[in-house]
């Protein structure tokens, strides 16, 4: 059995990266699969929801870090190192290799990851952003067979954990404000039930002197234990050279 799906996953490789070779897609294909243009078009978007999206872009701004940081670092390079599957560059004779060879493994794929994560929490904040996210999540998912860099099933793989793990962190965020909100931020979580449903609610009693204050100063304590456990990871991950 394994060694059919292999079978078939070669030769859905060669069909895309050999078979389907043409002068369009030999410009459009490395351009998707790593153009600048989407890194400044990400920053815009971030600047953007941040400065003018209101409670709802700064929450989907902070999914999609969580999100981004927690997938690339602590399950997308683990499984990599884990399983160890050489590109197909590498394994196979006469690919077609579009873009730069790269340095780590192919199994799984973290564009497909990373664009089916970032593709959820939009649609989950933002809803109409499917119909044009997902067909450009797809086309990035194309293109990386296409230019010789991963097989199908290293995509297929991606796709699938960048969805499990952005619900991981949307839902156990949820979980979390819906503990601890009424406990260190009674005033927020009165405002804002929720953290996936982002609707504001105006206040329906006073505020109490040195009680915003003081959820601040939690806030504080919450994103300097975040960034020392992002630290431990990006260390224990060895990112550092």
């Amino acid at each position: 059995m394994i060694d059919w799906l292999h079978s078939v996953d070669i030769s859905l490789f060669r069909f895309v990266n050999t078979s389907s070779s043409n002068p369009f897609f030999d410009w459009l294909m490395p351009w998707v699969s790593g153009s600048p243009c989407f890194a400044a078009t990400l920053v815009l978007l971030v600047i953007w929801l941040l400065l003018a999206g209101g409670a709802r872009g700064r929450l989907c701004v902070l999914m999609l870090l969580l999100a981004l940081c927690f997938g690339n670092w602590m399950v997308c390079d683990a499984i990599k190192n884990l399983v160890g599957r050489p590109r197909p560059f590498l394994s196979l004779p006469n690919v077609h290799l579009r873009v730069g060879m790269g340095g780590s493994f192919s199994m799984p794929s973290s564009h497909a990851a990373n664009w089916f994560s970032a593709t959820l929490i939009f649609f989950v904040y933002y809803r109409r952003t499917i119909w044009f996210l997902l067909p450009l999540a797809l086309l990035v998912c194309l293109s990386r067979v296409y230019n010789g860099v991963h097989y199908p099933s290293d995509v297929l793989a991606g796709a699938a954990l960048g969805l499990g793990y952005s619900s991981a962190v949307l839902w156990s965020m949820e979980r979390l404000w819906q503990w601890l909100g009424p406990r260190w931020f009674p005033l927020w979580r009165g405002q804002l039930p929720s953290l996936v449903q982002p609707v504001l609610v105006e206040p329906g009693s006073p505020e109490i002197p040195g009680v915003r204050d003081a959820q601040w100063l939690r806030l504080g304590y919450l994103l300097t234990a975040l960034f020392f456990i992002l630290r431990l990871a990006y260390f224990g991950l060895s990112k550092l050279e």
